[in-house]
């Protein structure tokens, strides 16, 4: 099983589920992967079912990821469901948020006012960029208007409530492609900060919605 997606997110998402730690033998590991896929819930999507059926080692290569983000949240929390976007953006919401009575503007509409917290992984696991940290700060911006790091995470805000968190796994083709992110080393070089052809995962947090001003 380790050969399709990182031993260390399965062993993290065991951990989550309070499982007990797999032999590291090839039947071990194998064994521990089926008994996680059994506790995975059947998802019933409000925005569209998968357009095709996932495979068993492909949602739990998902989960893994996933739960990677998620060690801080309490194992005894209901099993999350599983949604995708039109785009191919798959996502669960840690916390969905609230609107309040005299909010008009709780779901990002276009020109809106948004502030929003985020992590992003690379299929490792690894961190490669946060909005938290030394100098960093949340994003704001005008939603649809001006550019929120990538077209997935802007597709999985459009239905987003204000005070939501939401982990996302974008596609390639919603992030950043075949070209990656390149940046320059110290010594003149280069090396890529995102390969080429990676699935990404976000933890998001939308920390306030405003209309702008009239």
């Amino acid at each position: 099983p380790c050969a399709s997606f990182s031993c260390a997110q399965l062993l993290r998402f065991l951990e989550l589920l309070r499982l007990p730690r797999p032999a590291s033998s090839p039947a071990g590991m194998y064994a521990a992967l089926i008994h996680a896929v059994a506790l995975l819930p059947q998802s019933r999507p409000a925005v569209k079912q998968f357009a095709a059926p996932v495979g068993r080692r492909e949602l739990v290569s998902g989960a893994a990821a996933a739960a990677a983000l998620l060690l801080e949240k309490p194992a005894s929390a209901a099993a999350p469901q599983f949604f995708e976007t039109e785009g191919g953006v798959k996502y669960f919401d840690l916390e969905v948020g609230k609107c309040g009575t005299f909010n008009v503007a709780c779901v990002p509409q276009a020109g809106d006012l948004i502030k929003l917290k985020y992590k992003a992984y690379l299929p490792s696991g690894q961190m490669f960029d946060s909005s938290e940290g030394p100098g960093r700060k949340p994003i704001a911006a005008k939603f649809k208007k001006q550019p929120i790091l990538n077209p997935g995470v802007e597709e999985a805000l459009a239905t987003m409530k204000e005070g939501g968190k939401r982990v996302i796994q974008v596609p390639p083709a919603m992030a950043y492609g075949d070209k990656g992110i390149k940046i320059e080393t110290k010594d003149g070089g280069s090396e890529y900060l995102v390969p080429p052809n990676a699935k990404l995962q976000y933890e998001l947090e939308l920390l306030s919605v405003a209309a702008p001003p009239p």
